[in-house]
């Protein structure tokens, strides 16, 4: 069983979207990302469009997913919307798909137009701003954009330098957000902001002058900002650690025994006997 929702601008590519779970792996394109998702760049008759399959989910995540939760690719469609009404820059939204079986989401795929910018990390990491100049710019427009975007709400859960697009203009930068999913939106108080810097990953040099830069936006101390930056650094790291190895000894093992062979093969099995017993009744 399927579940979908296509763009009314886009309703051209319901067959692409439609049979994503199917096709995705023998795509062509480019392979954006290959770690616990995949990401691909495809070019089809309708456009250039962005690819993401949602993998790696935990047998509860798919139960929470497929019995009240939205999936993360509804989610994303949803949010882009949201954030496209806000006037914050994100791909524009095309479709999003969930294959279900016996009732248990099994494949999640988002789609979006392609933006044809760098990311913050290819930015910084790949030579492209060695002007000190121009990363102060850089800096400076970051710190507003993300001032904007605790102003409105916005608050960015995965806020690193690979969900940041980076798009030069004639007076300085602007930006474009991906991978929305885990997006909140609530009322950001300042010690909140600060602490949404955390998953960034830029130096430590460029952090302070960032940070620096956010402050004074906020009218706040720069001084303090930097040292509760550090500080909630460093409890993030720890924290992390610890949920890491409590769920290695607690939920993991379960997760592993539901998700294991022999389970997938009672859910084939009961797909089968469902689909032949459908047949029977007609």
């Amino acid at each position: 069983m399927k579940s979908y929702k296509i763009s009314s601008e886009f309703s051209d590519s319901k067959e692409f979207v439609v049979n994503l779970p199917e096709r995705f792996d023998h795509l062509g394109g480019l392979v954006i990302k290959d770690n616990r998702n995949v990401v691909k760049k495809v070019d089809t008759h309708h456009g250039t469009f962005v690819v993401k399959s949602f993998a790696g989910m935990y047998f509860f995540n798919r139960l929470a997913y497929s019995l009240f939760r939205k999936s993360k690719a509804s989610r994303s469609y949803i949010y882009s919307e949201m954030l496209n009404e806000k006037g914050i820059a994100t791909p524009a939204p095309v479709a999003w798909v969930n294959s279900y079986t016996c009732g248990l989401l099994t494949q999640s795929y988002f789609v979006s137009v392609y933006e044809p910018h760098q990311t913050l990390e290819e930015i910084l990491k790949h030579g492209s701003m060695q002007d000190e100049s121009k990363k102060e710019e850089l800096y400076h427009n970051l710190a507003e954009f993300t001032s904007r975007l605790h102003s409105l709400g916005i608050y960015h859960e995965d806020f690193s330098m690979g969900n940041i697009l980076v798009i030069p203009t004639s007076n300085g930068y602007q930006f474009s957000l991906v991978d929305l999913n885990r997006i909140k939106f609530q009322n950001i108080g300042y010690r909140k902001g600060v602490r949404n810097f955390v998953k960034l990953g830029i130096p430590q040099e460029d952090m302070n002058l960032l940070l620096s830069k956010y402050a004074i936006l906020s009218q706040q101390s720069p001084e303090r900002s930097i040292n509760l930056f550090w500080k909630d650094k460093k409890r993030s790291s720890l924290l992390r650690k610890f949920r890491k190895r409590i769920r290695s000894y607690t939920v993991a093992p379960l997760e592993r025994l539901l998700a294991g062979k022999a389970f997938l093969i009672f859910f084939d099995q009961l797909q089968t006997f469902i689909d032949v017993y459908s047949i029977s009744m007609t």
